[in-house]
Formats: structure tokens, sequence, C-alpha cells
């Protein structure tokens, strides 16, 4: 008995996430900032450590913040109509921070201050699709489609989206379906917690 598998879904019908609200964030004093970079790095990284897999289903969209949230679930599998990205570098919400090789009064410093993704995305995306695949999504700001998104392994799956729900409820099912100490076991030592199994006793 007890839970499995976690499944993070968006509630909406548009949108698995779009992120953090904009005009919200226009008023958010520099140690807020600072305090919201903090809060969601530390809620992503209490989610990776969770000893139940957990895997972000996206519909719509997911961006910015929104995908950072997916990219702290253990796999991600989407919608055909899923848009996903990275897009802080297109805005102007200001992050709590600026590049160390910034000096103050830096002529090419926007008004508005500089944007970069603050929970942990630029650490993990890569993780997904490659250091330069990465570097890429991030200095343009691009949306992925789902087949895209597939393409370069930022998801596994693709479900069309009249067959979304049934698609996620299966998988879930199936992961469902086996020892819950086998599923933490391997959830252990794919992520690092251990450097060696010990010996069963005999």
């Amino acid at each position: 008995a007890g839970v499995c598998v976690a499944v993070l879904r968006g509630a909406g019908e548009r949108a698995f996430c779009a992120g953090m609200d904009l005009r919200w964030s226009e008023s958010l004093t520099r140690a807020d900032r600072i305090e919201q970079g903090r809060l969601g790095e530390k809620t992503f990284a209490m989610m990776e450590r969770l000893s139940i897999p957990v895997f972000a289903a996206v519909h719509g969209y997911a961006v910015g913040g929104g995908l950072e949230l997916a990219l702290g679930a253990d796999f991600i599998v989407c919608s055909d109509n899923a848009k996903m990205g990275l897009v802080e570098i297109t805005l102007s919400a200001r992050p709590p921070y600026r590049p160390k090789m910034t000096e103050d009064g830096d002529p090419d410093q926007p008004e508005f201050g500089g944007s970069a993704p603050g929970w942990g995305g630029v650490k993990r995306l890569p993780q997904r699709v490659g250091l330069a695949r990465a570097k890429e999504m991030l200095f343009t700001g691009i949306r992925l489609d789902a087949q895209r998104a597939l393409q370069v392994g930022l998801v596994n799956s693709v479900f069309p989206a009249a067959e979304f729900d049934a698609g996620v409820a299966e998988l879930a099912e199936r992961i469902a379906a086996m020892n819950r100490y086998n599923l933490r076991l391997v959830k252990e030592l794919v992520t690092g917690g251990y450097d060696w199994i010990e010996p069963h006793p005999s």
C-alpha cells in the first residue's frame, strides 16, 4: 500500500505551467527575488530526492519556470500540442543576481536588469539534451514543439492530445505495478545515492 509514483500535471486546459507571473514579479524587491529563487530551487531539489518515481506530463505550454518544474521530475512525457522552452533571456523580469563577469555600470545591462532561469534549469537542461544543445536553447529562448523536444531528448514520449490522459494513466499504472522497494532502490542507484551495492547476506 502507499504511493508508488507521482505524476505532475497542469490543472488548466491550455498549459502545464506558463512560469512566473511577470506582473507580480515586477513588484518584488531584491530580497523577495532571492527568497523566491531559493524556495524554487529547494522545492525542485526535494522533488528530485523523493524515493518514488516522479514524471511530468506536459500539455500545452511549459515555459520558463514551468519547464524548470518539469525538469525537476525524473522524466517528461508530453502531448503533441506541447510547447517548451526556457525563455527567460527574452524577458524583462529581474533575477536576484548578475553575471560574475559583469562589472557595476555595465553599458550592456538593460535598465530593467538581466533575466535568466533561476530555479535550476540551467543545470538540469544540459542533463537532458546535452551541453551544446542546452546552450543554444538558453541563448535563443527558443520554444520547442513536441516532436522537436522528443528528437533532442527533452521528453521521453509524445502522445496524441486525444490519447494523452489515457497514455499518462497507463504509464503511471505500469510503474505503480512494480515492487516499491525495487523502485526506490533503482531511483537511488540512478541518481547516485549508492556508489556500490551491498552484497546480500547468505
